[in-house]
């Protein structure tokens, strides 16, 4: 047992050596947007980039850590921000009662911001070490696991009003005991690719776009289907009754007389629950390198003094 935590303790050593040979640190500025209920042009996708729309995309800010361990492989640990909005006024309808009609009658809206911890490994297309001039760029593809927090919002007579804690689909409220309340603090899958760059033997620019897998569909609070004022009253005091239940059906708010009311009826479809939401940031990076090994150029990634550990493992 002590030579193995010896050897645990010499292996963490040499680790946080090498650490500080291949490190960078970072921060990067760029966009973020929203695929989901509330986010989407059209529910038929053509392509990836036809569900995005480009009037939605909000800033986004960023800092990181990276670890080089060879030409080949990284790992990068990033704390990220950015916002989310949705709408459904601008959905594009072509025709009486197509998928972008619904959406538009359906009149809801969302907005919240994205906190998002990840760590992800790298992996370099073309040979590349930071500092290098002689491996100085590289196009890279990426994945990982990350945690986001959320909380959205709807604007409600002129203020900005938190859904999640309204249950506007019933969560919570003693007719649904089925539906739970969701967490505002959600895991996510980054997958993406960019490209790096080093300007000297110091720093380095990237341009990087990630899509994040969520297992949640309540990033826009849409997910299934519409409950009565009934439902909410029977719970609620009278005005956070009617508060829950404007803001859970806001179809009224383009057709008063209710012409097409029974769209919006207790148990119709208000979300997609078959599919979960998503969201993306673009984001354009600078990262200092801190270390003097990086900056060599027959093998940035050698590992000095080792042979002084070998008596541990005699």
């Amino acid at each position: 047992m002590k030579r193995f935590v010896a050897i645990l303790a010499v292996l963490s050593l040499m680790s946080w050596s090498a650490v500080a040979q291949v490190g960078e640190v970072g921060i990067g500025v760029g966009t973020s947007n929203f695929l989901g209920d509330l986010g989407k042009k059209s529910s038929t996708r053509a392509s990836y980039f036809g569900d995005i729309d480009g009037s939605l995309f909000r800033p986004s800010f960023s800092a990181y850590y990276r670890h080089s361990f060879s030409y080949r492989f990284a790992g990068k640990v990033s704390l990220t921000y950015g916002r989310l909005e949705g709408d459904d006024r601008l959905s594009r309808t072509k025709e009486f009662r197509d998928d972008a009609w619904y959406r538009s009658y359906r009149n809801l809206h969302f907005k919240t911001f994205i906190l998002e911890l990840a760590a992800t490994a790298e992996f370099n297309i073309l040979k590349y070490a930071p500092g290098s001039m002689k491996y100085r760029w590289t196009p890279y593809v990426f994945a990982g696991v990350g945690i986001f927090a959320f909380d959205p919002k709807a604007e409600y007579n002129g203020e900005w009003v938190r859904l999640q804690p309204l249950g506007t689909e019933g969560q919570g409220l003693p007719n649904y005991p089925e539906k739970k309340k969701y967490s505002l603090i959600q895991p996510s899958l980054p997958v993406g690719l960019g490209v790096k760059f080093n300007i000297n033997k110091a720093w380095s620019i990237g341009l990087e776009m990630g899509h994040r897998i969520t297992f949640t569909d309540y990033v826009d609070d849409v997910s299934t289907n519409y409950v009565s004022y009934q439902d909410f009253s029977s719970y609620y005091g009278s005005e956070r009754a009617i508060m829950a239940y404007e803001l859970s059906n806001r179809s009224a708010e383009i057709d008063p007389e209710g012409k097409y009311s029974s769209i919006t009826q207790p148990g119709e479809v208000r979300g997609n629950p078959q599919s979960n939401d998503s969201y993306l940031f673009t984001m354009v990076s600078v990262s200092y390198n801190f270390a003097k090994l990086n900056r060599r150029e027959n093998n940035p990634f050698a590992k000095k003094n080792i042979g002084k550990y070998k008596r541990v493992f005699k």
